[in-house]
């Protein structure tokens, strides 16, 4: 299956319609290989979509995000980035002195779920999470 193709099916499955618009935001942020933020997913779309005006994709980005499509992620100085998640769930560590952010799998979440759900009965969804802290670099600085 193509990427646009799986990109529409998932979109159809939360009973969205697909419209060029979110299609061409959506393959902006997928094929992006990187966290983006708006400016970047909005001159992204328009080189196909010259017309699209800015709070298109705001409207949509937070409607990809509450069907747990993209994540949205807080950077330290405050920018506000996204991304496909997909399968792909994860855990971003930032660096609050240089930025830095490291992906690390969410294999190191499975005990957090495990106890949680057995002290609460509560199966916590974690698609998407951002830890702040120092780096090794700016630690070994300090």
């Amino acid at each position: 299956m193509s990427c646009e193709t799986d990109t529409i099916e998932a979109v159809r499955s939360t009973d969205q319609r697909m419209t060029p618009q979110r299609l061409l935001l959506l393959s902006a942020i997928r094929h992006s290989g990187e966290h983006v933020n708006i400016n970047q997913i909005h001159d992204q779309v328009k080189q196909a979509y010259p017309f699209i005006n800015i709070s298109t994709i705001y409207r949509n980005v937070a409607i990809l995000k509450e069907l747990r499509l993209i994540s949205e992620t807080y950077r330290m100085d405050g920018e506000i980035l996204y991304e496909w998640i997909g399968d792909n769930t994860h855990i971003h560590m930032m660096c609050r002195d240089c930025n830095e952010m490291i992906e690390i799998d969410d294999k190191y979440l499975d005990s957090l779920k495990r106890e949680i759900r057995q002290d609460f009965g509560f199966n916590i969804d974690i698609d998407h999470l951002a830890l702040s802290g120092l780096c090794g670099n700016c630690k070994n600085l300090k």
